[in-house]
């Protein structure tokens, strides 16, 4: 016998979409699931397709279970849900996005063959409709840990993947770890950190899965469809409060429960900071987000450091937070500059934003090296005159090139940097004050 899956549907105003989204479900390889649709006051034609699925539904075998509530937001539909839940595991599925059919049956599959494991995870897959076509992204590519060391802390700093629907948890290590009576209901337009703050501080075993199972809608997303950037604001303030509500209900002492609010407090920067491109008015916010950032960075960390607006504006938001991110998880570079550094892809737009940096520095490159060089001033790339002792600063970004190139890279004694690690250079030396503080 299969274990239940419960799995979660809170479905709001999402007729357009909802159809392929239960698709998805009855396509699943898992026979045994308990399809739990919380209509949370559907004003289109959503809860009519949910009726017309109803008689698929039950044929292919699942329990079904619809909850029909007054419009009351994202967080209190979830909620509803979770309250019906009877199954040994739980999942959650956003109402306009689908699921791939190995979805349920590898990540129940293997949390039924192993008893030491009490969550499983996996990767996703975007997808936007524009002009009409759908585009596929890429499998979404984290800096992912599979254990579970500081996996808490990696989730608020956005270090591994942040969306509750790529995980799926056992329904006793949900229980184990107070996640269903210490839910809020007072936010209505996301619920992230009431799912993933818990089970993560519950420290629970995790097996991930680097497949894209799940298809991620982004056209439907609302955070995608902002026209004013106080919306984005609005948005992620609610975010906040949420993670406060699931940290402050933590069985943890006060200074651990400050030390991760800090921590959302700061990632609450890097959630803003690529809308103020994205949005028509963002621009209008920059200094506004950058004095904020400022003074958190500041109120944060001891001793107190003050980096200015204007500062955080020149080098750029991100740049300074992940130099945080490093400093608070420890990630020092194992590597140091030797006779000879080279830069290859020379002269690629990456390399051009990125040698200015580096110029003037011991990481400046002794030698440039490109395809397209002309002999002189950028050598053609002579791989087989690599040794240990050399450096390879591989500047460009795209995969493909790098999928094609890595093999040849690594096979040659040198050390191989990529986009990551020469990041990780220029960070410290943007920010060095951030090496020396700790958060309070």
């Amino acid at each position: 016998m299969q274990g239940k899956v419960s799995m979660v549907v809170p479905c709001y105003n999402k007729e357009k979409y909802i159809g392929a989204m239960i698709d998805s479900v009855i396509a699943q390889e898992w026979d045994n699931i308990e399809l739990i649709l919380v209509n949370d006051g559907s004003t289109d034609g959503t809860r009519q397709v949910i009726s017309d699925y109803e008689p698929l539904i039950i044929s292919r075998g699942y329990e079904l279970i619809v909850f029909d509530q007054e419009n009351a937001g994202c967080c209190a539909a979830v909620y509803a849900g979770l309250t019906h839940i009877t199954g040994e595991y739980f999942c959650l599925v956003d109402c306009d996005d689908e699921i791939e059919p190995k979805y349920v049956s590898h990540m129940a599959g293997w949390l039924e063959t192993h008893d030491d494991c009490e969550l499983a995870a996996c990767a996703y897959r975007s997808v936007a409709t524009i002009d009409g076509a759908v585009k596929e992204a890429s499998p979404a590519e984290y800096r992912f840990r599979p254990d579970s060391i500081n996996f808490l802390e990696k989730y608020i700093l956005r270090e591994t993947i942040t969306t509750a629907w790529i995980y799926m948890s056992r329904v006793s290590y949900l229980r184990k770890c107070g996640l269903i009576e210490n839910f809020c209901t007072q936010r209505r337009k996301t619920y992230e950190p009431l799912i993933v703050v818990p089970l993560a501080y519950g420290n629970g075993k995790l097996e991930f899965f680097n497949e894209p199972l799940y298809r991620y809608n982004q056209t439907a997303l609302d955070l995608f469809r902002f026209e004013r950037f106080e919306q984005c604001i609005q948005y992620y303030d609610d975010y906040l409060y949420l993670y406060g509500w699931a940290i402050d209900r933590l069985d943890a002492d006060d200074e651990k429960k400050r030390r991760l609010l800090a921590l959302a407090r700061l990632a609450y920067y890097r959630e803003l900071t690529p809308f103020l491109s994205r949005i028509n008015n963002g621009s209008e916010y920059r200094l506004m987000v950058a004095q904020g950032f400022s003074k958190t960075i500041e109120e944060v960390f001891e001793p107190a450091i003050r980096i200015s607006p204007d500062r955080i504006i020149e080098v750029g938001f991100l740049q300074l937070y992940r130099s945080i991110v490093n400093n608070i998880l420890c990630v020092e570079p194992d590597f140091n500059p030797s006779r000879r550094v080279i830069g290859y892809g020379a002269l690629g737009k990456a390399a051009e934003k990125i040698i200015p940096q580096l110029i003037g520095t011991e990481w400046e490159p002794t030698e440039l090296w490109d395809i397209n060089g002309d002999g002189i001033s950028i050598k053609k790339p002579e791989l087989e005159s690599l040794t240990e002792d050399d450096i390879l600063l591989v500047f460009p970004k795209t995969l493909s090139i790098i999928r094609e190139m890595q093999e040849v890279f690594e096979s040659s004694k040198a050390t191989v940097l990529y986009k990551q690690q020469i990041s990780e250079i220029l960070q410290g030396m943007l920010f060095p004050q951030i090496k020396n503080v700790r958060l309070k």
